[in-house]
């Protein structure tokens, strides 16, 4: 898939979301406050791609899609069921090599310092604490295939990875079911 399809896919979803939280509810604000975040990194996202930026182009729309997923997951909003193989994502021919390298790098060493950085500060066996725990396993998993796929010298479906998973975790933190201990540079929410 390209990035174009890519992003007009989550483009689409972005359309297509039924928000399920009644309205003037914390959880209709904290709904609105996500999609504001979705719709920002997209529109970041189209920015960079004015501007031949393609990797933060990427990175853009695969963080955008980590809080999408995040935000359907915790039940804020629906959306149609969208799997995405960061293996099959496709970069025109023409981009920056070495920036894609030092970015997958420098996410690889964000997320590995924003994971320890958060604690589940909610009740123990409470269904928003297993929330939370979720999303922070889902921050680690995308972390370690991210990893692994750098490894191999495969760094566009690991910076997919990479920004996807700590699209989830920047949301929980954004949710509040998750805690700045430490770090609150890492995350794009103020703690």
């Amino acid at each position: 898939m390209n990035l174009e399809t890519y992003s007009d896919i989550l483009k689409s979803l972005v359309h297509q979301i039924s928000i399920c939280c009644v309205k003037n509810t914390p959880y209709y604000h904290l709904t609105t406050e996500i999609i504001q975040m979705i719709e920002s990194y997209l529109d970041d996202s189209v920015f960079f791609y004015k501007n031949k930026d393609i990797v933060n182009y990427y990175a853009s729309l695969a963080y955008a899609h980590g809080w999408i997923c995040a935000g359907s997951y915790l039940g804020l909003y629906s959306i149609p069921f969208f799997p995405i193989s960061w293996r099959n994502i496709e970069f025109p021919k023409e981009y920056d090599k070495t920036h894609l390298n030092e970015k997958t790098e420098r996410y690889i060493s964000m997320l590995s310092c924003a994971i320890p950085s958060v604690s589940n500060c909610l009740m123990i066996g409470s269904p928003l604490s297993k929330a939370s725990d979720h999303c922070l396993y889902i921050a680690k998993l995308n972390l370690e295939k991210g990893e692994f796929l750098y490894k191999q010298d495969s760094n566009i479906p690991a910076l997919g990875y990479l920004c996807y998973g700590y699209g989830w975790l920047d949301t929980a933190v954004r949710s509040g079911l998750l805690h700045v201990i430490q770090r609150p540079d890492l995350f794009t929410t103020e703690c």
